[in-house]
């Protein structure tokens, strides 16, 4: 009897395809996070250990204690969560390397969403220095942060997601290599779209799924006069660009392959 239903309810997983939402920071993702399950999951599976999220929380205790990196943390979880029987959607501010990739993207439908690097690189300096919680809060003036280890590491986030190296200093010692595996391994993904061009993400995953994802806005950033402040002013905006270079870069080659979809 017990098996008969384990094998019931392994055949009902089954049904669905497995999904990890490679969450980016500050590109939308609690909304688009959402829309992916609901377009494709019952309700009732989001209570389950079949779909799981990278806990931060977890994540953050463990690297304390063990003296690892935090996203080296959270990777072994996504792999773990990967390989785990039964599991269908996990979803994390999680980066995906290529050697995670390609073991898994046979079985799995990796998904991710890029935004426009200068306004993700502001938006997150924003909501880290105007939100309530002290968990990486920053508290710099935009100008002095714009020479921070916290900046550098912001406006290489594509490239430390995506590419064989993990860290800022990896990427700028290996720029070129940085950008080529970042955009080699997205190509590897069953569904990567543009936040500046959702519409056309939306196709190619209703395609793709069969399905009619709809997407709605949560978690704005806090503060958007002082983000527009900044957009307004030419000099920052200029020195922005030029941080974000190589994660520019990556997005372009997303969004050049998105429009040609079209």
């Amino acid at each position: 009897m017990r098996q008969r239903i384990k094998r019931k309810i392994e055949n009902v997983l089954d049904s669905y395809p497995k999904v990890f939402f490679c969450h980016v920071p500050k590109c939308g993702g609690v909304s688009l996070s959402d829309a992916i399950y609901e377009s494709l999951y019952p309700k009732i599976l989001k209570a389950s250990r079949f779909t799981s999220n990278i806990d931060l929380k977890g994540s953050r205790v463990a690297s304390k204690i063990l003296n690892l990196d935090m996203m080296t943390v959270r990777e072994a979880q996504l792999v773990n969560y990967l390989n785990a029987k039964g599991q269908v959607f996990v979803t994390g501010h999680c980066r995906a390397r290529p050697e995670v990739t390609s073991e898994f993207s046979n079985n799995w439908n990796f998904i991710t969403i890029l935004r426009k690097p200068e306004k993700r690189f502001v938006s997150e300096y924003i909501y880290n220095r105007y939100k309530s919680s002290s968990w990486l809060k920053n508290d710099s003036d935009i100008l002095d942060y714009l020479d921070t280890e916290k900046a550098k590491s912001s406006c290489t986030t594509y490239a430390r997601f995506f590419s064989k190296f993990s860290t800022p200093e990896e990427v700028f010692a290996h720029k070129n290599e940085a950008i080529d595996t970042a955009i080699e391994n997205i190509e590897n993904f069953a569904s990567v779209g543009v936040l500046e061009n959702l519409d056309s993400w939306k196709q190619q995953f209703n395609s793709k799924f069969n399905v009619n994802i709809k997407v709605s806005s949560k978690n704005t950033t806090p503060n958007n006069e002082q983000a527009q402040e900044i957009y307004n002013n030419n000099a920052l905006m200029e020195r922005i660009h030029e941080l974000t270079e190589i994660d520019r870069t990556i997005y372009e080659a997303v969004l050049d392959k998105n429009l040609s979809v079209n």
